[in-house]
């Protein structure tokens, strides 16, 4: 194992300083770029985004922000900020230059205000605006007049215990209209209603992380008498506490718990069920690993928020690091971007993420502040390779990252998709020499069968005449030997 990860670390470091010469690497950032190696372990990596600068409530007009807790780029290009410690939306366009402000509404005559709004959310097919008026207790529909067109309020239902308080913090509508909302109190997945504001039930829960107190408490119940089991501690879920639907209508969770890893990040289908588990996705963790040597002293990450890119992209934010990880549609980390600290590209308390064309903004509720990053030439790079990978270009993908080793040596997929692309040449021989490199031994392996399988049918004929001809000459010499041939000649020589 150390041999092989001694020859990655070789032979990246020479491919990276033989291009540093050719090559204009990136701006040096206030936080330190990395990826991971094969076996987890952080090492540098080029910048995939650069902070460009950052905006807060005195520069865009609208006076400072206070405790903002989300943010929403509509398919209009305009962003709402929930400025929660004001109680109100703040509405931009892409430029930050101010659009209008939301802090009172109109419903049936009567006028309504806002109270500690966490969450915001419009509808792309209605252009209705969804606001989680928090300490308010519910969900307002809204157009962009302020008139409200239907309240969400805790359901009355025993499916929903009365004695849960109703304080949501999240919200999103899919293409059918049907309206999800993050609870703090619930743990059962978002409550759900339908386009007519009828409570359907609960979505996407979690599953109960298998610990070890999990599995015995599981045993014992198995055993124990029914009077026992009512009185035993009982196990439930962890809530997700962020969401984001993509164009194709999946729904994907995080939850920010540092002690699972069970359904930390999911993408849900109409049923609730986790399809990131069929795209191999299970063994992936989500935010930072912790360090091989001395994970005791290491930070875990809390997945606070997430947002779904136009190509599939996932950009998780990790509070915990104040960190963005970005993962391509097959949940393989692109980029880590970002760090905690007081510097342009550094946050004290990252709250949202979402991302426009080529730039990444994220809002930091302590700072009171947007940071926008823009993707650099580095980024844009891999993120072609990557979309024509993922898309099954992998000939065309070839080129690509061929650049992105130019760039960076580190980058371990690099060398998976030039040995993918060689792979679909049938240029098995180089195919093996880049999954070497990377480490990839299934894959190796696999690129071994086709080597072999293209050297038999090459010599076929070749290998099946020898072996004719050796059965041959066993046969003849068997027979010779039989008749004492070699016998009688030695007995000559005597």
């Amino acid at each position: 194992m150390s041999g092989l990860k001694k020859l990655f670390s070789v032979v990246s470091a020479a491919v990276l300083a033989g291009s540093l010469a050719t090559v204009n690497v990136s701006a040096i950032e206030a936080y330190d770029p990395y990826s991971y190696d094969r076996w987890g372990d952080a090492v540098s990596s080029q910048v995939g985004y650069t902070a460009d600068y950052f905006v807060d409530g005195t520069t865009i007009g609208c006076g400072s922000f206070n405790e903002p807790g989300d943010m929403y780029i509509s398919h209009d290009d305009l962003m709402y900020i929930a400025d929660k410690g004001n109680n109100r939306i703040v509405i931009t366009d892409l430029d930050f230059n101010l659009v209008g402000e939301m802090s009172e509404f109109s419903y049936n005559g009567e006028t309504l205000t806002l109270k500690g709004p966490a969450g915001v959310f419009v509808d792309q097919y209605t252009d209705y605006i969804y606001i989680c008026d928090t300490d308010n207790s519910r969900v307002l529909k809204t157009d962009r007049d302020g008139n409200v067109d239907r309240i969400f309020e805790k359901p009355v239902t025993e499916l929903y215990s009365q004695e849960l308080t109703f304080n949501p913090t999240k919200v999103l509508v899919d293409k059918a209209g049907n309206v999800y909302i993050v609870v703090k109190s619930v743990t059962k997945g978002a409550v759900m209603y339908n386009s007519e504001g009828v409570f359907m039930g609960f979505y996407g829960a979690n599953r109960v992380e298998a610990t070890s107190e999990v599995i015995m408490n599981a045993f014992w119940n198995t055993i124990s008498t029914e009077e026992q089991r009512s009185l035993s501690t009982k196990t439930t879920p962890i809530g997700f506490t962020n969401f984001d639907v993509d164009d194709e209508g999946f729904i994907y969770t995080v939850t920010d718990s540092q002690d699972i890893q069970t359904d930390a990040v999911k993408k849900l289908n109409p049923k609730g069920s986790n399809i990131l588990e069929t795209l191999g996705a299970t063994d992936v963790t989500f935010g930072d690993n912790p360090p091989t040597y001395y994970s005791i002293y290491s930070k875990k990450s809390s997945l606070t928020d997430i947002d779904i890119g136009p190509n599939g992209e996932m950009n998780i934010l990790d509070f915990a690091h104040g960190r963005v990880f970005q993962y391509d549609k097959l949940a393989n980390l692109m980029f880590v971007i970002g760090g905690t600290g007081e510097q342009l590209g550094t946050f004290r308390n990252a709250t949202s993420v979402e991302s426009h064309d080529n730039h990444i903004y994220v809002l930091d509720s302590r700072k009171n502040s947007i940071t926008v990053f823009t993707r650099t030439t580095f980024g844009e790079i891999v993120t072609d390779a990557t979309n024509l990978y993922n898309d099954g270009y992998y000939e065309e993908s070839y080129e690509p990252w061929c650049e992105v080793i130019k760039y960076d040596g580190n980058y371990r997929r690099a060398y998976i998709g030039i040995g993918n692309a060689l792979f679909q040449r049938e240029d098995y021989k180089g195919a093996m020499k880049y999954y070497k490199i990377a480490i990839s031994r299934v894959r190796y392996n696999r690129a071994f069968e086709g080597y072999r399988n293209i050297f038999l049918e090459k010599y076929f004929t070749l290998i099946l005449v020898l072996i004719v001809l050796l059965i041959v000459l066993s046969a003849v010499y068997k027979k010779a030997k039989k008749n004492g041939v070699f016998g009688r000649n030695r007995k000559r020589r005597m």
